[in-house]
């Protein structure tokens, strides 16, 4: 059966291992914006010049603008041989793990609260306003 399944993984293009892609999310600090990306660990790695880790590649992840905020945030990502990530490192933001990326991306997401100015809406009790 698991011949069946490498077979078709050559037509469908899908790894029978739990993908090709590894998504990434972080937390910009200039725009405390959510970000994700995809990392295709099939194209995208190359060979790495650390002795720890056989792969490396480098990706900068673009806000979206909300907010007229543009920040970009870079991401280091080692692999080992097998493409298993080793260790991260994140340049203007911080990593985030999928159940945080989703409690923030609510966060981003939700409509800005209203404040209650008392003043405002204190001040027109008919008073004169001075005028009189």
């Amino acid at each position: 059966m698991s011949f069946l399944k490498r077979l078709a993984s050559l037509f469908t293009g899908k790894s029978s291992s739990g993908g090709r892609n590894l998504t990434v999310y972080v937390l910009s600090t200039r725009c405390n914006e959510p970000l994700s990306a995809q990392v295709d660990t099939l194209n995208a790695l190359s060979g790495s010049d650390d002795g720890d880790a056989a792969l490396y590649t480098r990706k900068v992840i673009q806000g979206t603008g909300k907010n007229r905020c543009f920040a970009q945030v870079e991401v280091e990502l080692w692999f080992n041989s097998q493409r298993g990530l080793l260790r991260h490192a994140v340049t203007g933001g911080r990593w985030l793990t999928a159940e945080e990326y989703e409690t923030e991306l609510e966060r981003f997401n939700a409509p800005p609260e209203e404040e209650e100015d008392d003043e405002i809406a204190g001040a027109d009790t008919g008073g004169s306003g001075g005028f009189g």
